[in-house]
């Protein structure tokens, strides 16, 4: 189980480039300015690259890896009134959306990534 949780791990740092690359595309096309472009390229050229070297990540758990982040990223907006409701505090609110976006896919996606790991590896 811990070598599932080490790939979960390297799994994490993979997604958080490319939420890097995505969210520095996204502050580029809001401010207009062409100096967040340079960070975003890096981002995805370093998810590339150690997708590319990474062996064990096909087939199916390339798949539920594709699944787990675009459902979390697609849970991420509501996470502020998530722990609203289950903590009673408002520091959701206060948080940058990419931050919350960061660590909604590494509090939940670590764990979720860590079972498929264990199971179909």
């Amino acid at each position: 189980m811990s070598e599932a949780f080490l790939k979960s791990l390297k799994w994490y740092l993979l997604s958080l480039l490319v939420i890097i690359g995505a969210a520095s595309f996204i502050i580029s096309n809001n401010t207009g300015s062409i100096k967040p472009v340079m960070v975003g390229i890096l981002g995805f050229g370093f998810a590339y690259i150690m997708s590319f070297f990474w062996t064990e990540f096909r087939d199916k758990v390339l798949f539920f890896s594709i699944i787990t982040f675009f459902g979390l990223s697609f849970l991420a907006p509501n996470a502020p009134d998530a722990i609203y409701v289950l903590f009673g505090s408002r520091a959701g609110y206060s948080i940058n959306e990419y931050y919350l976006w960061a660590l909604t896919v590494g509090f939940l996606g670590t764990p979720i990534m860590s079972v498929v790991f264990y199971i179909y590896d």
